[in-house]
């Protein structure tokens, strides 16, 4: 194949590219290794147009340096290319002749064949390219690659420079403008000498942990974890991240950096260097398990469970175990019925108690109950001392209480009293129908039948007034009034039994009539007010029935009218329960259930039809007449007390201004009213006697005592001045010593003022505390007093005390000689007073026997009254003021104790805890009794009492108070 004509040219551009190819590459890469180590700087700041100027600026000298190669390459490829690349600017001239000649010239080297011989086209190709300086152009391509070395060069060290005296910032800007999501992909080691210390919440009371390493670590909630380390590279940002959120690191002032987390939640940590947008993580990071403050855990003995409340016949013991992982502050009992919600605190702790354990009991008549008509739920909560979330409570399993319809327990209360009435009823029939018989040996068998129809009544009598039905009972004043007469007819029984004859066995038949009677009374009594009570409670529950249809008359609100519906529901339920209860308690009760089942029909009839203005006013209506609850018909006068539909009454069958109606039960009134009279009276007259006795005393013989009592004090300091002031715990003699310094000077204190009767009193007191505390060093001579001299000092003061408190005592018991002669009169006429309070005890308990109005037990003491107050009357008259005190108040005493007998209902009080002054609900916490030497309170304790005794005091129970308080400090 012949050689190309262009031969000679690309031998010449060989050349060139072989004299500059290593100097421009090298320029090349200096070029674009400069201009990416400038744009990783700008991209290192982080943000978003730093990182898209140094990407822009890498990728523009990457392009321009593949594009001045990839033009260099192919302007030398071509014959043309070559002489105006390498030639024209060096001998234009020849570079044109050559260009005209490389006209004849085809692609491939070879001359056209358009008419010129190839010969010529060779010759004049090849003289004008044998005119080319060729060696200038490889001259010229030497310098050039020496100039561009150099600049290579000189690039190169700036480059390794900058490189160098910013490797980190380079490899960091390198790692920014690749972060993705605004994290770089590379991490990079920010601390040195890591310390970490986590300190866990004050609540909890624990100490630091302290790591030296970024261990993996399981923490309670809310820790402070502090992270501290050296910087491996100033001038960074750092911070301690989680990923989402970053605290800060500061200077600590010593070279390092902390920074602090709260611990909320499992995370890891790490720190990071920010720059601008873009966060560089560190290699180690921190795992950290967070442990929750647990919700307290409570145990409900028995829970779950539901309850039948009309099955109960013993009020609910509520047990309960509650614990929390970090301390306790209150426990609870929650009742929630409904949308009503009742807590009670049971107990409130230190917040530090890890466990507590308690109990309470839940009244079957408890007011919460009784109000309920949905199921209850019973539930025991217990609140933690979590300061940092806020305290959470734990609630144990609940206890379902099903409440009985409304009347239900006093239907069966009443049902109950029926079956009593009923069985005296059929012994009243046997009695009628039976005769004491003439024959021995019939009236023997006569005898035993009676015998056992009385021990069945009783037997009855007891169970009925003792059971309790679903949570109600026989109140206590009826319960009086009917143990009462069975009192009564249990004499006649006793008295037919001893002697069976006409006239006892007509006693003993009027007796079981009148017992039946005062039954048959209370059954009517407790039917009426039973009904009205049944009546009241349903009428709350016919107004909530009015509400539920109003709802369901918002049509507007979907939900409003869905709760409307449910609450209908509800209140139809309790409605129709109520009433058929009311059925079981009399007339009233009967007559009451029939309007309000009349009126629940009234309300279907609305609701079914889409009428619920309709159904609201029949339930309105029905709650209107249950606030009424009377009679539907009734005779217009004493009997009956007719409702609206008759037009009205004065009064209802069995209710005569009271439960029961009954003479039985106006004569039980009439004699408590007397007894509260009485009783008031008779405290007037002791104060009477008191007033007068000390108005007597001379101020003359006072003041002449007073000289005397002075000297006598200061011996009775002198006696006690060696006793101990404080004592060393209760078991020891030291208490008791200490007690009777305290008591000896009370009683010179009151020799001081005169009042022989309170030294006597702290005397006598101080001598029994020395005798206790002669004791106890007897008991431990062995290690108290092993050379006697304590005991030694104890009988000293006990030698000159008892001295001192015999002339206190002469003192005394003369000044009421004195006292009592100068208030003869008065005494007389108090013995007179009290003479006519002692006839009209007498009376009054004679009337309540004969009546049957009051107990036996009441009648005892006011019989026990009558003998005192007869006693003092007798005394006072003969002027014996001391004996007649003391026995006005025993009859006091007596008078008080019938009354107490008399108290009492069937509403027992809800247990609610007391409230202290701030209006803070107490709790029966408990208490943790202090050791021997713990604190002084208890001797403090005993100088208030001791101090408290010296004052002036009055009323009938001050000596035996002052006796009491004094036996307890001992």
């Amino acid at each position: 194949m012949p050689t190309p004509l262009t031969e000679p040219l690309h031998q010449l551009a060989e050349a060139w590219r072989i004299a500059t190819g290593s100097s421009r590459r090298r320029a090349a890469v200096v070029a674009v290794s400069g201009a990416t180590l400038a744009a990783l700087l700008v991209a290192r700041q982080g943000t978003t147009q730093a990182r898209l100027g140094g990407a822009a600026v890498i990728v523009v000298i990457t392009l321009a340096a593949v594009a001045w190669r990839l033009l260099e390459r192919r302007q030398l490829r071509s014959p043309e290319g070559i002489v105006r690349g390498l030639l024209r600017h060096e001998d234009p001239a020849h570079a044109g002749r050559a260009l005209r000649a490389l006209s004849l010239v085809g692609p491939e080297g070879a001359a056209r064949p358009d008419g010129t011989s190839d010969e010529l086209a060779r010759l004049h190709v090849s003289r004008a390219l044998a005119h080319l300086p060729s060696e200038r152009i490889v001259d010229r391509a030497t310098r050039t690659a020496a100039r561009l070395a150099a600049v290579a060069l000189a690039g190169a060290i700036c480059a390794a420079g900058i490189a160098i005296a910013n490797a980190w910032s380079v490899l960091e800007g390198a790692d920014v403008l690749v972060a993705r999501h605004g994290q770089g992909p590379v991490t990079m080691r920010w601390l040195d000498e890591v310390e970490v210390v986590a300190r866990p919440p004050e609540y909890l009371h624990e100490g630091e942990h302290h790591e030296i390493a970024m261990l993996p670590l399981l923490l309670p909630y809310g820790t402070l974890i502090t992270v501290r380390g050296v910087p491996a590279h100033a001038g960074r940002r750092l911070l301690l991240s989680d990923g989402t959120t970053e605290v800060p690191f500061v200077d600590d002032g010593a070279g390092a950096q902390v920074a602090r987390w709260t611990l909320t939640k499992s995370t890891s940590l790490r720190a990071v260097a920010r720059f601008g947008d873009v966060a560089i993580r560190d290699p180690e990071q921190l795992s950290i398990q967070s442990i929750p403050d647990e919700v307290p855990v409570v145990h409900l003995e028995g829970a779950p469970k539901q309850l039948l409340l009309v099955e109960q016949t013993e009020d609910l013991p509520i047990r309960y175990d509650a614990t929390d992982d970090h301390g306790l502050r209150e426990v609870h009992l929650v009742l929630r019925s409904g949308t009503r919600e009742e807590r009670r605190v049971l107990t409130r702790l230190d917040g530090e108690t890890r466990a507590d354990k308690g109990g309470s009991v839940l009244k079957l008549r408890d007011a919460f109950l009784r109000k309920s008509h949905a199921p209850v739920e019973v539930t025991v909560e217990a609140k933690d001392n979590d300061p940092l979330t806020g305290p959470k409570w734990g609630a144990s399993p609940a206890i379902t209480i099903v409440p009985p319809d409304v009347g239900e327990p006093e239907a069966r209360r009443l049902d109950a009293l029926r079956e009593l009435r009923d069985a005296l009823v059929d012994t009243l029939a046997w009695r009628l129908s039976n005769a004491p018989p003439t024959e021995a040996a019939a009236r023997r068998v006569f005898v035993d039948d009676e015998k056992s129809h009385a021990t069945a009544d009783e037997k009855k009598v007891d169970e009925t007034l003792q059971a309790t039905y679903a949570g109600v009972h026989v109140a206590d004043r009826l319960r009086a009034m009917i143990r009462a007469q069975q009192q009564k007819t249990r004499a006649a029984v006793d008295a037919e039994t001893r002697a069976p004859s006409a006239p006892t066995h007509a006693r003993l038949v009027g007796a079981t009539e009148k017992f039946v009677l005062v039954v048959d009374a209370v059954i009517r009594g407790l039917g009426v007010r039973d009904s009205r009570d049944s009546a009241h409670q349903l009428a709350d529950v016919a107004d909530d029935l009015a509400f539920g249809a109003t709802q369901l008359r918002d049509t507007a609100k979907g939900d409003s009218k869905s709760r409307g519906g449910q609450r209908m529901d509800a209140a139809t339920i309790v409605l129709g329960g109520g009433a058929r209860s009311l059925a079981h308690l009399g007339m009233l009760g009967r007559d009451l259930g029939e309007i309000v089942e009349a009126d629940l029909l009234r309300v279907k009839r609305g609701r079914d039809g889409d009428d619920p203005t309709h159904a609201e006013l029949a339930a309105r209506d029905l709650a209107a007449r249950l606030r009424e609850p009377d009679p539907s018909f009734g005779a217009k006068g004493s009997v009956g007390r007719a409702g609206g539909e008759s037009g009205g009454g004065h009064g209802t069958p069995g209710e005569q201004g009271d439960d029961t109606g009954d003479e039985v039960d106006r004569a039980q009134q009439e004699a408590e009213q007397d007894l509260e009279r009485l009783t008031r009276e008779h405290a007037g007259e002791i104060g009477k006697m008191e007033q007068a006795l000390n108005g007597a005393a001379d101020d003359q013989d006072l003041q002449e005592l007073r000289d005397e009592a002075k000297k006598h004090a200061e011996a009775v300091r002198q006696a006690i001045r060696d006793l101990p002031t404080v004592g060393q715990g209760s078991d020891s003699w030291t208490s008791k010593g200490a007690a009777a310094r305290e008591l000896g000077e009370q009683m010179a204190r009151s020799l001081e003022q005169v009042r022989p009767d309170e030294a006597t009193q702290s005397g006598r007191s101080a001598l029994g505390s020395l005798d206790e505390a002669k004791k106890m060093l007897q008991k431990g001579a062995w290690f108290e007093d092993p050379n006697g001299e304590e005991d030694r000092r104890v009988d000293g003061a006990k030698r000159k005390l008892e001295a001192e408190e015999k002339w206190a005592e002469e003192q005394l018991e003369h000044m009421r000689r004195r006292a009592a002669g100068r208030a003869r009169k008065d005494l007389e006429q108090g013995g007179q007073d009290e003479e006519k309070l002692a006839e009209r005890a007498r009376q009054l308990g004679e009337r309540s026997r004969d009546k049957g109005s009051l107990p036996q037990n009441a009648i005892d003491s006011i019989e026990e009254a009558d003998k005192a107050a007869r006693q003092a009357a007798e005394a006072l008259k003969q002027g014996d003021a001391d004996r007649g005190l003391d026995r006005q108040r025993e009859a006091q005493r007596d008078l008080e104790a019938a009354r107490e007998q008399l108290q009492g209902d069937d509403q027992e009080p809800t247990q609610q805890p007391a409230q202290d002054s701030d209006g803070n609900r107490q709790s029966h916490d408990r208490v943790d009794i202090p050791g021997k030497g713990d604190h002084k309170g208890p001797e403090e304790f005993r100088r208030r009492v001791v101090r408290g005794l010296g004052q002036p005091g009055g009323g009938s129970l001050k000596d035996a108070v002052r006796r009491y308080a004094e036996g307890l400090l001992r």
